[in-house]
């Protein structure tokens, strides 16, 4: 009896052991996974947080090198300009305006970098928690401050700010006597060389050159130093912006094919016929408004070609001897006593079509092919565009598709 109790007792025991321990394991499994997917959930966000603000320092240290090159192009021209007074009359158009360049503020914005990802680095307590590496963050509030007193040197300094204005260029304008309102260069060169400001801010040049390129060197070391610390590649640096500037689904030749419009800057459309045959049609219609007739002149642009899809890029050949310029005003009305001046205006800007079609030919002919990683979205009725530009700029475009459209059927 005794025997048997022991035997129960050990027999319940070892179902209650199997029981705890079984629970035990499975708790320990539960949180012991838990904090494992946190730590790389940690990882993943200081990583991405990490080549967010790298990617940061990289484009402001372009943009101070191509800050450097225009500051030498525009000093080259004014010393020109100054070292042939006496003949500037006579002097090009592109040395005199690249010579006034140097002076004057195009736009009101005077901020010259994009904070943004400053801002979200900054705000989120939860990147700040995950980046535990201090050296990384030392650097970086080194450069965010650098970045900081720098703008505030180029929008207050005498030495570094433009002593033209843009209030100022407005004006000028507004006073021209031209028929398109573009200030005289040459008058303008004269009036203002004189002015002791502007042969300040000239005799400055040569600093401020050395000054762009000494803040893009002391920034290219935090960004080199930062790619260190966190054991970064140039690889998966550029596979991140390349990722960043994406969205969207695979497109497939079913997904292209039909009629796409492009929406520019102003009232430019560009619009894309994509074809089964593997041919598309392109047509930009830009809309130009004048002072002297209402209404607008419609200049139509158009060339053909071949398209394919590979790897979700898409691939377009143009053919240069497809271009076509069409000048259409018959949307435009004026005033009686207008008639001469809106008949000249059209002549001198749109009167050659032969040579606006043959500028359109050469252009074309120049770069044959266009890529564009291409994506779409659920409704497949509209297409993301990415486009790189000549200084390693990632642009985005998207194109809507429409449907029933005449524009290709004129």
């Amino acid at each position: 009896m005794i025997n048997l109790k022991v035997n129960k007792i050990n027999s319940w025991g070892k179902g209650f052991l199997t029981s705890v321990l079984g629970t035990t394991v499975s708790i320990l499994l539960t949180f012991g996974t838990s904090a494992l997917v946190d730590e790389k959930m940690k990882a993943d966000i200081q990583r991405q947080t990490a080549m967010m603000v790298i990617h940061d320092i990289d484009e402001c240290i372009k943009q101070m090198e191509e800050m450097a090159e225009e500051e030498e192009k525009r000093n080259n021209a004014i010393q020109y300009v100054l070292a042939h007074l006496d003949q500037i009359d006579s002097l090009s158009a592109d040395t005199l305006e690249t010579a006034i360049d140097m002076f004057i503020e195009y736009g009101a914005d005077l901020s010259v970098f994009d904070d943004a990802k400053e801002n979200i680095f900054k705000s989120s307590q939860d990147i700040w928690r995950n980046l535990d590496n201090m050296a990384f963050i030392d650097n970086m509030e080194q450069f965010y401050q650098e970045r900081k007193e720098f703008s505030t040197y180029l929008a207050t300094d005498p030495a570094f700010r433009h002593p033209i204005s843009y209030e100022e260029y407005c004006q000028m304008r507004i006073n021209a006597t031209s028929d398109v309102h573009n200030i005289d260069n040459v008058a303008v060169l004269k009036e203002k060389l004189k002015d002791r400001k502007i042969k300040y801010y000239i005799d400055f040049s040569v600093a401020r050159t050395r000054y762009y390129r000494m803040f893009a060197q002391r920034w290219k070391n935090i960004s080199d130093r930062n790619k260190f610390i966190m054991d970064i590649s140039d690889e998966e640096l550029a596979a991140y912006i390349k990722n960043s500037q994406r969205s969207g689904s695979s497109v497939g030749k079913r997904d292209m094919t039909g009629q796409w419009e492009r929406i520019m800057d102003g009232t430019d459309v560009i619009y894309y016929e994509f074809l089964e045959n593997d041919s598309f049609r392109r047509k930009r219609v830009g809309r130009y408004p004048y002072p002297t007739y209402n209404g607008d002149i419609l200049v139509t642009r158009s060339y053909s070609g071949t398209w394919s899809l590979k790897n979700d890029t898409l691939f377009m050949v143009f053919d240069p001897k497809s271009a076509a310029v069409e000048i259409d005003t018959s949307q435009i009305t004026y005033r009686l006593e207008m008639r001469d001046s809106v008949r000249n205006f059209i002549n001198k800007h749109y009167g050659n079509v032969k040579e606006m079609t043959e500028n359109l030919r050469k252009a074309i002919e120049e770069d044959q092919v266009d890529t564009f990683p291409v994506t779409t979205n659920k409704a497949r009725d509209k297409i993301e565009m990415v486009v790189s530009g000549s200084s390693d700029e990632i642009e985005t475009r998207y194109m809507k598709r429409i449907k029933d459209s005449d524009v290709f059927k004129k």
